[in-house]
């Protein structure tokens, strides 16, 4: 992934805050190996800023419209004199998703929170959107605009070829009764069969111990390692919480809670494997809510606000995590040098 990728940001001047924090966005992609540009980078470009919003929208492989209800104003706004720039640079991708008869591939809205979902522009709203302040949302936004999907369509395989079914045969077959082996398949090469879905039983027939690998369907929570590990991760969280305080039987006590709640009493909890993609919002967000209420996530929300003073160890924490997201470590050069020149 060595080819250069160029991204520019499509936004209004909302607020001082909005500006930082559209910032902050063009700098983290800056520092993750996409070329993103942004007006803040520029003072006054040579060649006039009309043409510098038509060169970077017109080349940069994808343009992201950062959609908050001041965007969306100034994008319908019949009044002269407001909002040139975005006026300007909605009516370039206006017409071309007009050109391309509705097509869309380079033209991504974001949004920063939920609530400003509903001011995506019409021209916008048939396409995902990612909420880039969510890191699940902005990880599948990295990986759109770095082309490194969450799951690929594997290579094509050979058919399966059969043998062809005599007339005789046809008629002195015996419909497969329930329980019996209702699909045949020969192994060969390698000895591996694959199959897709079955209704009825399936016989194997082996000279061997045969081993039976059952994998999660695609679109469900377990066919996406990322899904996974995130709901795996928030369960050790709270499980670790809980066990410091009521030791051993926090784990079991808590498993039985999550089924109680989603309503799956009778089954295991990693039954869930199985539920779809669209389901994981619900339980990532129900976990989160619960280490919320243990004493550690009322520490950090209380240190978020300012009511509690941080612990030498939460501070250190943060401080390793902000810095991986740089990839970049305490005892690293660059930060040793960065800290000895602040403390001068």
């Amino acid at each position: 992934m060595n080819a250069e990728i160029k991204v520019f940001i499509s936004y209004s001047h909302d607020s001082p805050e909005h500006r930082a924090r559209v910032l902050g966005l063009a700098d983290q992609l800056c520092a993750q190996g996409v070329d993103c540009t942004i007006d803040q980078y520029e003072e006054s470009p040579e060649e006039g800023w009309i043409k510098w919003m038509e060169q970077h929208i017109t080349e940069s492989a994808y343009v992201l419209v950062v959609c908050t209800q001041g965007y969306v104003e100034k994008l319908n706004s019949m009044r002269h004199g407001t909002g040139k720039g975005v006026k300007w640079e909605g009516a370039i991708i206006s017409q071309d998703i007009y050109d391309n008869e509705g097509r869309n591939r380079r033209f991504v809205p974001i949004i920063f929170g939920e609530q400003d979902k509903e001011f995506i522009p019409r021209m916008l709203k048939a396409y995902t959107y990612y909420e880039v302040l969510d890191d699940h949302s902005y990880e599948k936004l990295y990986r759109r605009v770095t082309k490194q999907p969450v799951i690929t369509k594997p290579s094509l395989g050979n058919v399966v070829e059969f043998p062809p079914s005599t007339t005789s045969n046809r008629l002195n077959s015996a419909p497969v009764k329930q329980g019996q082996s209702s699909i045949k398949q020969v192994a060969t090469g390698n000895n591996n069969i694959q199959i897709a879905e079955a209704h009825g039983g399936v016989a194997i027939h082996t000279r061997a111990t045969p081993r039976i690998s059952v994998l999660p369907a695609p679109g469900t929570i377990g066919s996406s390692p990322l899904l996974k590990q995130a709901i795996t991760e928030r369960f050790n969280k709270i499980g670790e919480e809980r066990e410091k305080r009521f030791g051993k039987n926090a784990y079991p006590v808590m498993y039985k809670k999550f089924k109680s709640d989603f309503e799956i009493k009778k089954a295991p909890w990693t039954s869930i494997w199985g539920w779809p993609e669209v389901a994981a919002d619900a339980i990532i967000g129900y976990l989160d809510k619960k280490y919320a209420n243990t004493i550690a996530g009322r520490m950090e929300q209380a240190v978020e606000k300012g009511t509690m003073i941080p612990s030498k160890g939460h501070l250190y924490a943060r401080e390793k995590e902000l810095l991986s997201q740089l990839d970049l470590e305490i005892s690293s050069p660059e930060v040793k040098d960065a800290l000895h020149r602040f403390f001068q």
